[in-house]
């Protein structure tokens, strides 16, 4: 039998505008897409329905995924649909970032004891042992996350500028690949076809992008990556700019900025934020993750143009329920 991948309950993110939020920045425009509404909370969904759709299409009969824990999470969520035993290996220190896990044999999640640079290896040998094809991040990555520009083309075409916070940059990929496919497929491109810019948000002591993009780089070597022991984001640890920041100088559209927030930047902003989110009907849980906080911060500390019409990307911090199983969760040692 074929295996459809689809979302749950045919849910597409609900695009809201928020007056609070452009009064206090004082633009044109600016709409909350929000994405806590898929199955695991996060856009990542968007990327795992196809990635895993691929691999059965393929014939892969035992995969596993490595992340931080919101692709690892979504990853598992579409094999289980599809029957496509899945393995995850997340960081240890991230254990507390993971719900809605129903213990499975088949679907194991493994917690690895060891600095997050060293987490890829341990799981790529895990899995070489274990007879499962690894998905590292492949072009798939980037089919899942273009249909979001289709949406934000359909619901706000008249936004100029997309907002969000990034760990390695494949979701503003992904979106520009959307965005240059439909360039080609309407016949009088306009609004965001057009004319668009990013404004894309790090935490401080994980600003690796951030750091690179300012000074001019254009490559990164594995030695510069920003990867703190004890992050005020574990979700936002990543060492995908090595090969990300390349695809990104190429890509990206002129205008795009990258900017660092500071943890007191974001606890000063929290009230606020707060009302913007409940204004727009949008739950976050801020003690499991603080990505979308790190970008509203951003936002009510930067200067924007008065005509400015934004879209910011709400992903991976909805309130969940925790449910821990001894076999659910297993250590593995490199």
């Amino acid at each position: 039998m074929m295996y459809a991948p689809e979302l749950d309950d045919h849910v597409l993110p609900a695009t809201v505008r928020s007056p609070l939020l452009e009064s206090q920045l004082g633009v044109a425009e600016a709409w909350l897409v929000d994405c806590t509404g898929f199955g695991t909370g996060t856009f990542k969904d968007l990327e795992a329905a196809v990635v895993i759709a691929g691999a059965r299409e393929m014939g892969l009969t035992r995969i596993s995924v490595h992340s931080t824990g919101n692709t690892a999470l979504s990853y598992r969520q579409f094999a289980v649909r599809a029957g496509l035993p899945c393995a995850c290996y997340v960081p240890r220190q991230n254990a507390d970032k993971l719900g809605d896990i129903t213990a499975d044999p088949a679907y194991p999640v493994f917690l690895v004891d060891t600095s997050f640079p060293k987490v890829a290896k341990v799981a790529k040998d895990a899995a070489a042992r274990d007879g499962r094809h690894h998905l590292a991040p492949v072009g798939w990555k980037l089919e899942g996350k273009a249909s979001l520009a289709w949406w934000l083309y359909e619901t706000a075409p008249q936004v100029d500028l997309i907002v969000q916070t990034v760990a390695g940059g494949y979701g503003p990929l992904g979106y520009e690949t959307g965005f240059r496919r439909l360039s080609r497929a309407v016949d009088h491109p306009h609004g965001i076809l057009k004319n668009r810019r990013y404004l894309l948000f790090q935490p401080a002591d994980a600003d690796t992008l951030t750091r690179a993009w300012q000074a001019g780089h254009r490559t990164l070597a594995e030695e510069e990556l920003n990867l703190p022991d004890d992050p005020f984001e574990p979700t936002l640890q990543s060492t995908n700019p090595v090969a990300t920041l390349p695809l990104l100088r190429q890509q990206m559209p002129d205008g795009t900025v990258f900017r660092a927030v500071t943890p007191v930047a974001v606890e000063e902003a929290r009230p606020l934020a707060d009302k913007v989110l409940a204004e727009a009907g949008i739950a976050l849980d801020y003690e499991r993750e603080r990505s979308a906080y790190i970008s509203l911060a951003g936002l009510l500390t930067s200067k924007l143009e008065r005509t400015t019409k934004l879209a910011f990307i709400v992903s991976g911090s909805r309130p969940f329920q925790h449910r821990e199983s001894a076999d659910a969760w297993h250590v593995l040692l490199p």
